[in-house]
């Protein structure tokens, strides 16, 4: 129960927390670190050995490391496009945030109705903004890692 200025008391819903996913959000968070501190490793022998390089070698391998990671930040940029979109769509039709059959980190107040719902439009426009980088930045990567590259 929660108590208003007024006096009143309103009842507040809270989705509860899911502790295995806590554990398994750490795991995979833990793993993203590993695999960030390898691939600086890699980029860091990868610039020692280009000190010898000619110029024209260098430019040909960086358009295609830049084209290579435009066009992965195209592909993670239009899949979490699809995630918002699918995720608004489906907030809007349970007009409830977080969704029932959800799992959360944390113990979240349940927004309901208009809340969830003007929620649910801003995963949407957030989606739209979403797919229009993702094309963009996939237009770059094309660019540099494309056939005329």
């Amino acid at each position: 129960m929660l108590a208003i200025a007024s006096g009143e008391r309103m009842n507040v819903e809270i989705h509860r927390a899911d502790p295995r996913l806590r554990r398994l959000t750490l795991i995979v968070m833990s793993a993203g670190v590993v695999v960030a501190l390898l691939a600086m490793v890699w980029v860091h022998q990868w610039l020692r050995s280009t000190s010898m390089m000619p110029t024209a070698q260098l430019v040909a391998e960086l358009n295609v490391i830049v084209g290579a990671a435009m066009s992965g930040v195209a592909l993670c940029l239009l899949a979490l496009a699809a995630y918002a979109a699918r995720l608004g769509r489906r907030i809007a039709d349970e007009r409830r945030w977080p969704l029932a059959r959800s799992r959360v980190l944390r113990d979240t107040q349940v927004r309901s109705g208009n809340d969830a719902l003007a929620l649910g439009r801003m995963l949407n426009l957030a989606s739209i903004l979403l797919i229009v980088l993702g094309i963009a930045a996939g237009i770059l990567g094309w660019h540099y890692f494309g056939p005329s590259a």
